[in-house]
């Protein structure tokens, strides 16, 4: 993922109030992250063993309780009202969600680990039942599901460990002056340094439209607690992503946003992408001036039709680089230069800052996009 958004980070900038997937699945209790560190397990050298030491050493989210004490963070609690970032379960719950475990979750040989801000456990689930069992090939991975290890195959069971800590800002927060969040699954990812092994059936693109559908199901979800327009242009310009992009997202229409963005996620994420499915959404995001046009988003309150077509910027930019990169990964040609997509990240301002002449200067490098890709539509 690029650069171009410096509020888009592989870890929550500061605080977030909502419930997250945080607190480990099951009743299975916590070990800790030294019961995976052991040198037989997951903290020895050679292949496959060495994933303890990459979390540990390179993962951003080992150290996402830092960003708790700063001067950005201080002013923040002083505008909520709160005397301590780093001690208010409303910002540890993504900073350092162990901190909210309750303590009769850990396990007696794990107590000694309730210190640490992040665990294994916060992505794995709670391994006191299951820890030995997830060794053995033989044992079928729905029962260690069903004993509290959380699955993480699919690219719908990766966004949703993650998305509610990357994507959602209450209202409080946006007024405390909270770094924007937007979520990109795929992008989080290919910026974390892999400690797993993607199996061979593994598509960005694919991870890149999930992730997509169920931000928008958050967003609908966060909508229906705190509605405002704002949040609805942010609505609409994903609804538009998805629907530019012809994956089969029919809108929404009739039914309930929420579950109908849950559905296409859940149905993307079983079914197989092709390269030749990733080119032809990409085609059609770097043709598509919809959202450019006069009139666009008109279920949208006039004076936030401008942040939805910013929204909706930001988020097509991301597109275009993951669907592109995803082509150069699955062995093919960029279709987008490196250069082309500099000028597009930086076109991409934030949807407060857009303006008519924003727009014209985006949709500028959008056709400078087209036109060096004769098969885009």
């Amino acid at each position: 993922m690029r650069g171009g958004f410096q509020f888009i980070a592989a870890v929550v900038s500061l605080c977030f109030p909502q419930a997250a997937p945080a607190e480990p699945a099951g009743a299975s209790r916590v070990l800790g992250s030294g019961s995976c560190a052991t040198s037989g397990c997951h903290g020895g050298a050679g292949p496959n063993r060495g994933a303890y030491h990459i979390w540990k050493r390179a993962d951003p989210h080992f150290k996402a309780s830092a960003t708790l004490t700063n001067g950005q963070s201080k002013a923040m609690a002083r505008k909520l009202g709160i005397a301590s970032a780093a001690e208010s379960a409303s910002c540890t719950v993504c900073h350092a969600p162990m901190r909210n475990v309750e303590p009769a979750l850990f396990a007696p040989s794990g107590k000694d680990q309730a210190q640490e801000d992040f665990s294994c456990a916060n992505c794995h689930g709670g391994a006191e039942d299951w820890i030995l069992s997830h060794t053995r090939p033989e044992y079928p991975r729905a029962a260690l599901v069903k004993l509290g290890m959380r699955p993480l195959e699919s690219a719908y069971q990766r966004a949703n460990s993650c998305v509610a800590c990357h994507q959602n800002l209450s209202d409080d927060l946006v007024k405390a002056n909270h770094p924007p969040l937007i979520f990109e699954l795929d992008g989080l990812l290919v910026e974390q340094p892999k400690h797993w092994r993607e199996d061979k059936e593994f598509s960005h693109a694919k991870t890149w439209l999930v992730g997509q559908a169920v931000a928008l199901r958050e967003t609908a979800a966060q909508a229906a607690r705190e509605p405002g327009d704002r949040r609805n242009a942010e609505i609409e310009a994903i609804k538009e992503l998805l629907s530019a992009s012809a994956t089969g997202w029919d809108g929404g229409a009739g039914a309930d946003l929420v579950r109908a963005a849950d559905d296409f996620a859940r149905r993307i994420s079983d079914a197989p992408m092709t390269s030749a499915q990733a080119r032809s959404a990409l085609d059609r995001l770097m043709g598509n001036r919809k959202p450019f046009e006069i009139g666009a988003f008109g279920t949208v309150a006039d004076e936030y039709r401008m942040w939805a077509v910013g929204y909706y910027a930001e988020r097509v930019a991301l597109a275009i680089d993951r669907l592109n990169q995803s082509l150069v990964l699955s062995g093919q040609k960029a279709v987008v230069a490196e250069e082309a997509l500099d000028g597009l990240f930086k076109a991409a301002k934030p949807p407060k800052c857009f303006d008519a002449d924003v727009a014209e200067h985006f949709v500028r490098k959008l056709d400078g996009l087209a036109k060096s890709n004769p098969g885009a539509e």
